[in-house]
Formats: C-alpha cells, sequence, structure tokens
C-alpha cells in the first residue's frame, strides 16, 4: 500500500527491491546525525546485508519497515518490532529517522501516520518509543501525534563518552482520538 502526501512523498512497505536505495539512506542518516541509536558501522555493512534487513522484516508478523520517499530518493525510514508472544504481541516498539534535507516538510508525520495504520491493521494496539532527551524536535514530533511521556531511562545511552537520557513514550493506540 502507497500513500502520497501534499509534499508528494510516498510512504510504503520496503521491499527487497529498495534495498540498494535504503542502504545509501542509511548511510547518509548516520552520517549526518548522532540522534539515532546506531551508529554508522552497526547499520547493514553492504546491499546484500540490507536485503537480509528487509527480508526479515516481511517474514516476522508483527515487524515492519516504513521508508518515505521523494520521487526515487528514500529520505525517510521507521520501523516497527511487535511483540512475539501472546502476552505481548499487541505492543510494538518504534523507531524513526528523515534526512536532514527533509526536517520541516512533514515526513515525520506522515512516516508516524503510515506505521500506525499498518500497526492497527495488524493488531498492534500499543506503540512506544525512546527519544534522546535532548531531541527536542523528535519530542515535539510524538508529542504532537498523541504520544505520551512515560518516564526517564537514566544515562541509558553513551553517545561519543557522554551519557544520554532517553525519554519513553508510547500511545494507546485503541484509545487514540
Amino acid at each position: 500500500q502507497r500513500v502520497r502526501d501534499m509534499n508528494d512523498i510516498v510512504y510504503r512497505r520496503a521491499k527487497t527491491d529498495d534495498a540498494e536505495a535504503i542502504y545509501v539512506f542509511g548511510r547518509q542518516l548516520l552520517s549526518e546525525t548522532s540522534l539515532m541509536l546506531l551508529y554508522p558501522d552497526e547499520r547493514a555493512k553492504s546491499i546484500d546485508d540490507m536485503r537480509f534487513v528487509i527480508q526479515r522484516f516481511q517474514e516476522m508478523p508483527c515487524h515492519f519497515l516504513i521508508n518515505a520517499w521523494d520521487g526515487d530518493l528514500c529520505v525517510g525510514e521507521a520501523l516497527c518490532m511487535g511483540g512475539q508472544f501472546k502476552r505481548n504481541k499487541h505492543a510494538g516498539r518504534i523507531g524513526v529517522g528523515i534526512l536532514a534535507s527533509h526536517y520541516g516538510r512533514g515526513v515525520g508525520k506522515g512516516l508516524m501516520r503510515a506505521i500506525e495504520r499498518v500497526a492497527e491493521a495488524i493488531g498492534i494496539v500499543r506503540l512506544d518509543l525512546t527519544v534522546m532527551e535532548h531531541n527536542k524536535r523528535a519530542h515535539h514530533l510524538y508529542l504532537s501525534m498523541g504520544y505520551k511521556d512515560e518516564g526517564i531511562n537514566r544515562h541509558s545511552l553513551l553517545v561519543d563518552g557522554k551519557w544520554v537520557n532517553e525519554i519513553m513514550m508510547a500511545k494507546l493506540l485503541d484509545e487514540a482520538a
């Protein structure tokens, strides 16, 4: 399923044919920000590695990867890793990344809406995430989308030799307005 927004950005689930473009996106994303969980050398190391990651997401029923496309250029990514057991299969952990060139263009909101649509369709009712405490732009986005702060993970990340706290956030889709 493809959804196009007013800026002509297309949001759709990743396909193995997208591996090269998503690999290039990931390299660029991690080279331009330190706000993501991974360092550049921790993401897929090749196009084949990226293809394998996409295949794994396709094989797992509660996992999915959605990308934002500006023409042929991958400019954003949102992933959901749903629970794998009866007691937590209704909950998904999400992550979002957007190229700096597309900040302020609604790509974050588009990705969040796409994640929520797919999550609801497969029976996920709780989405949670963490955001670095100093990442005000992302924190504001999540609040504007109805996510609530649930607490602070103190010293949960070590980024470039400095401790970083993360804000835990969640949204209950079955309570959303």
